[in-house]
């Protein structure tokens, strides 16, 4: 199973660390293991990590209007960039 780390700015990095339930409900349906990370400097970029079972899935849940108001909701800045194990 292929591993993501998917990077971002956010808005407001609390408010982005308060939906991390909210974050892993949503991703479980194509991914375990998933993980939030915030920046030790203060800055604005996050990052989540994640083992993904499936990743055609996920593509599309990434590409649809839903994916897209849950981050507008979560503050997240784009572009999103993704990378892969």
């Amino acid at each position: 199973m292929p591993k993501l780390i998917i990077t971002h700015r956010v808005d407001d990095v609390a408010k982005w660390k308060a939906f991390d339930a909210e974050r892993q409900a949503n991703m479980s349906a194509f991914a375990v293991d998933i993980e939030s990370y915030t920046p030790q400097d203060g800055g604005d970029r996050v990052a989540v990590a994640m083992t993904v079972h499936d990743p055609e899935g996920l593509k599309r849940f990434m590409a649809s209007e839903t994916c897209d108001a849950i981050m507008r909701r979560h503050g997240v800045v784009k572009p999103v960039a993704v990378y892969a194990s």
